[in-house]
């Protein structure tokens, strides 16, 4: 098994230019789990913390419009598109720091957080579209495992990172820094993995694009449920052993809950081709995550020295979830729509992850940890439901198979 998931690695960043790639998305994937917690450090540093809260949620305001920029991609050629929005976006960002240092109001500091977010090149997106059209198809499964190995790392070490710059430098150091990380992913971005492949973009069926397809459509439902339980677990844990306070203990729950993610989506990639196959139909990683955190509630109850063994399983299943919702809607996206089809499944995502947080909060406040965890399952379960309603499909390998040493399985 070890030295399946060695060698299918190695065989993956062999691919030409795939190392190029990789950094582009690791620097993406450090941007949001940062960009946040930098927004909140500048925002409170110059505003009250419900100002700058305001602030944080204008930029998920703006994120919404990542289908649409989803759609820019798949239309014209990537330079094109991320070109100008990098420049817009930095622009923006530095108007944001400047318009903090000045004092400006909530008003301005709102609408140019907006903006940013909605200038923001959706580089995670570009990568995930590259990798599946370069990649050979023996390993599109381990590409993907990669992609949500690199997303759990972000999300890790990006709010730690954030909170280090704002304390130790100034308040806006960790803001710039994601500018400036957004600046390196791009350049490397288009000269990674098939940013040079020729664009083919047909005419658009519909005007409606991925969401006129009913598989599709489920397949958002289950981003959206996937997200919503992820959320309502991790306001749940954060304050593990003293309800409406964030604690440490419950820090290094949901660190451990991440790693354990990390090692999942790992060995995703390393599976035989046929259990990797099952476990990408998203009622199966779901459906086992809804069963993990029963378990987990189960244990609250019973012992607090259980409650860290029980997190294991729960995020050992998170890494296989996040491969399996962005592989299951890339099957199924039609030909000229896979950038707009990823970043509906990231908007859905954000969404349900917006609704988690505030129901989480009511759930705790109301059932207690055991109760809010129960309703993450139940959102995990019903995802599950969603899932095994999308067909399953073998979609045609596109570009070579990798040798016959990793197709052996």
């Amino acid at each position: 098994m070890a030295t399946d998931l060695v060698r299918k690695y190695r065989l993956l960043f062999a691919v030409p230019g795939f190392r190029l790639s990789a950094v582009a998305a690791l620097t993406a994937k450090l941007q949001p789990g940062m960009y946040a917690v930098s927004l909140l450090a500048l925002g409170s540093h110059h505003l009250d913390y419900g100002g700058a809260t305001l602030v944080v949620a204008a930029a998920s305001f703006g994120a919404m419009t990542t289908p649409l920029r989803g759609r820019l991609l798949d239309r014209y050629s990537y330079a094109a598109v991320l070109w100008p929005l990098l420049a817009l976006h930095l622009g923006t960002l530095l108007l944001f720091v400047a318009a903090a240092r000045a004092h400006a109001g909530l008003t301005a500091l709102f609408c140019l957080s907006v903006l940013a977010a909605v200038s923001l090149p959706p580089i995670g997106t570009l990568t995930r579209v590259m990798w599946r059209k370069a990649v050979p198809g023996d390993l599109r499964t381990t590409a993907l495992a990669l992609d949500s190995v690199l997303a759990d790392f972000g999300f890790m070490i990006g709010p730690v990172a954030a909170v280090a710059l704002a304390r130790s430098i100034t308040p806006d150091a960790a803001l710039l820094v994601c500018g400036l990380l957004v600046s390196v992913a791009v350049p490397l971005g288009l000269r990674g993995t098939g940013a040079r492949a020729p664009k083919e973009a047909p005419a658009r069926e519909h005007w409606a694009g991925p969401l006129r397809s009913a598989a599709l459509r489920r397949v958002f439902s289950v981003a959206f449920c996937f997200f919503l339980g992820v959320n309502v677990m991790e306001v749940s844990l954060a304050s593990y052993g003293r309800k409406g306070e964030v604690t440490l203990a419950g820090g290094a729950l949901l660190s451990l809950i991440a790693l354990a993610s990390m090692a999942g989506g790992a060995l995703l990639g390393g599976l035989p081709a046929r259990a990797a196959q099952r476990l990408m139909h998203p009622t199966v990683p779901l459906g086992g995550n809804a069963v993990c955190l029963l378990l987990l509630a189960v244990a609250s109850f019973v012992h607090p020295f259980l409650v860290p063994l029980a997190c294991l399983p729960v995020g050992f299943c998170l890494g296989p979830c996040f491969a399996s919702v962005y592989g299951t809607a890339a099957d199924h996206a039609g030909k000229g729509e896979e950038a707009e089809t990823q970043s509906w499944v990231a908007g859905a995502m954000m969404a349900g992850g917006a609704l988690g947080a505030a129901v989480g909060g009511w759930s705790l406040a109301h059932g207690g940890l055991a109760g809010a965890l129960l309703l993450a399952s139940a959102a995990w379960a019903a995802g599950a439901v969603c899932g095994a309603r999308v067909p399953r499909l073998s979609p045609a390998v596109e570009g070579p198979r990798v040798a016959s040493e990793a197709s052996a399985e």
